[in-house]
C-alpha cells in the first residue's frame, strides 16, 4: 500500500505530466495537504523527493515550483536520453528472450493500428509500450529506472501541442521499424543507431529544442516536433 507521501507525490507527477502544472508553475502546498486532508508535513516530504528527481524547484522564501528547465538544459536531458535509449536498445539485442522477440513485433504491429488511423492519442500510448518492452528486453532496471525519472522531467514537452502530432506519427513508427529489424537481426550496434537517431528526431532536434525554449519564454506555441 502506498503511503501518503508517495500518494501525494504521484499526484502532483501526473499534474506535470498531462500540463495542469506547467514548467514554473507553483505548488500549491496547502491545496494538497486539503486535497490529501494532511498537515503539510506529508506535501513538503513528497515536494523534496520530487527536488531530489529533477522534478521541481524550492525557493527559499518563495515557494516550490515546477522546474522550467532553460533551453541548454532542455538540449542535455534530449541528448542524454536518447543515448541512454541507444544503450538500452545495444543490450536489449544482445539479450532479447524469444517470448521478448514476440512482445517487440507485437507491440510494433499494435502500434501500426494507429499510426495508419493518425491516432496520436493512441499511438503515443502504443510508443510508451514499445520503448517498455525494449527496456524489459535489455534487462538493466537500474538503467531502464534512470530512463523513466528523465522521460519524467521531459513528460510536459512531449504533451505539449505540436511535438508529437498527426504528421509526426507515421514517420515514428518507421523509425521503430528500423529498430525492430536490427534487434531481431541481431544487429546491436545498428539497433543502437536506429533508437538514438529515433529518440532525438533527426539532426535537427537540437536546433528545434533551442527554438522551442525560446518560444516558450515569449508564452508562443513550440513549433518543434518531437517523439521518442
Amino acid at each position: 500500500m502506498q503511503s501518503l507521501q508517495d500518494r501525494i507525490r504521484e499526484s502532483i507527477i501526473a499534474a506535470i505530466q498531462t500540463g495542469a502544472l506547467r514548467p514554473g508553475a507553483q505548488i500549491d502546498e496547502k491545496g494538497l495537504a486539503e486535497q490529501f486532508e494532511s498537515s503539510r508535513t506529508p506535501v513538503r516530504e513528497a515536494v523534496l523527493m520530487l527536488a531530489a528527481q529533477g522534478l521541481v524547484t524550492i525557493v527559499p522564501r518563495a515557494g516550490m515550483f515546477v522546474h522550467r528547465p532553460s533551453a541548454a538544459e532542455l538540449v542535455a536531458m534530449f541528448e542524454t536520453l536518447a543515448e541512454m535509449e541507444g544503450v538500452v536498445a545495444r543490450l536489449a539485442t544482445q539479450r532479447i528472450t524469444p517470448a521478448g522477440r514476440q512482445a517487440l513485433a507485437r507491440a510494433h504491429e499494435d502500434a501500426a493500428t494507429h499510426a495508419a488511423r493518425r491516432d496520436t492519442a493512441a499511438y503515443i500510448e502504443a510508443n510508451r509500450r514499445f520503448h517498455e518492452v525494449v527496456y524489459q528486453a535489455a534487462a538493466n532496471p537500474f538503467l531502464s529506472e534512470q530512463i523513466i525519472q528523465l522521460r519524467r522531467r521531459l513528460a510536459i514537452y512531449w504533451q505539449q501541442k505540436g511535438l508529437i502530432n498527426e504528421a509526426r506519427v507515421p514517420s515514428s513508427h518507421r523509425e521503430h521499424g528500423y529498430v525492430v529489424e536490427a534487434m531481431l537481426a541481431g544487429q546491436a550496434d545498428a539497433a543502437a543507431d536506429a533508437m538514438r537517431t529515433h529518440v532525438s528526431a533527426g539532426g535537427k532536434a537540437i536546433a528545434d529544442l533551442v527554438l522551442m525554449a525560446s518560444a516558450a519564454e515569449v508564452g508562443a506555441e513550440p513549433a518543434a516536433q518531437y517523439d521518442a
